[in-house]
């Protein structure tokens, strides 16, 4: 995809996409900085990791938003199908909403997601379920944002640019605390000097930090992966 001969102020914008967790990471060209969504169901992860997830929902470059307790509202409806769409519908009007706040413009995106990982433990329920509400995302998105590109990216891509396509989730989570790729926009990013200070290196990431790990990852992949071909 070639921009160079346009005077674009590319909006990157990067999702983890998950039902209960979904992480996103925006690069705009006019911002020397990165910023963090985690849309995330209340009540995940213990008493310590709900109170990181307070910690970080004040810190600048950060927005963290509960969902609406989706149980209540099944209880309205007739159908557990048409809860699920309402739910993904609601979910990506949401997260277009925020995204909006942050960038404060409808045009130049440049939009990513990470690809379903199938040799998850999710079921297959789930894995379509997540597929579905992705899928509403992306034509939301289409419908409201001036997207120049759109795509998605394998997992083991992302792990490759961090290091290598076998990395699990805790060595991820290490190269992002070590900042392997010395980017200097992350190194003053209050997200990173929080995980290192309060969290530290771990087996088991809380929620939403492993969702925003690979938002950031990804994000940064794309732009690398954009400025290559323009050169």
């Amino acid at each position: 995809m070639q921009l160079s001969e346009n005077n674009f102020n590319l909006n990157y914008v990067s999702v983890d996409f998950s039902l209960n967790s979904p992480g996103i990471c925006i690069h705009q060209e006019t911002e020397n900085t990165y910023h963090f969504i985690s849309y995330i169901k209340e009540g995940q992860g213990t008493k310590k990791e709900r109170a990181w997830q307070e910690d970080i929902s004040h810190l600048e470059g950060i927005t963290l938003i509960n969902q609406p307790d989706w149980g209540k509202q099944q209880e309205d409806y007739s159908s557990i199908e048409l809860a699920k769409i309402k739910r993904y519908s609601q979910t990506a009007d949401d997260i277009i909403n925020l995204i909006l706040d942050i960038t404060q413009t409808k045009k130049d995106y440049i939009i990513s997601f990470e690809g379903t990982s199938f040799g998850s433990k999710m079921g297959t329920n789930n894995i379509i379920d997540m597929a579905a509400g992705a899928a509403i995302l992306k034509e939301r998105m289409l419908s409201k944002l001036q997207i120049l590109d759109i795509q998605t990216i394998a997992p083991t891509t992302i792990k490759k640019h961090a290091g290598k396509g076998n990395m699990n989730k805790s060595q991820l989570w290490d190269a992002f605390l070590g900042n392997v790729l010395n980017d200097e926009i992350l190194a003053k990013h209050p997200l990173l000097d929080f995980c290192v200070k309060e969290i530290g290196p771990s087996k088991k990431i809380p929620k939403p930090f492993d969702d925003l790990v690979d938002a950031y990852f990804l994000t940064h992949f794309v732009k690398l992966k954009l400025s290559a071909t323009e050169e």
